[in-house]
């Protein structure tokens, strides 16, 4: 499955039947080679969201136990597949 994701947004991705989900947010290029993802975690009251910076030329990307592949990014939005 792929998913876009806009600058400032976040998607919901299921981790499977009864595992819950995450929450990814698209943060956008901090220069030409650079691209910035932030997982949401939330317990009640409480969270963080840590920034992720990665290479433009990377095939796959970790985010906690799970990978997705790069299929494009651009300043405005990236693209990621299951």
């Amino acid at each position: 499955m792929e998913y876009k994701i806009y600058v400032g947004t976040y998607i919901k991705v299921k981790n499977g039947f009864l595992k819950g989900s995450i929450k990814i947010m698209y943060c956008g290029m901090s220069n030409e080679s650079t691209f910035v993802v932030s997982p949401l975690v939330n317990v009640g009251y409480q969270g963080f969201s840590p920034s992720i910076f990665y290479n433009k030329n990377v095939d796959i990307i970790h985010i906690y136990d799970r990978e997705f592949d790069l299929i494009e990014v651009t300043p405005e939005y990236i693209i990621i597949g299951d």
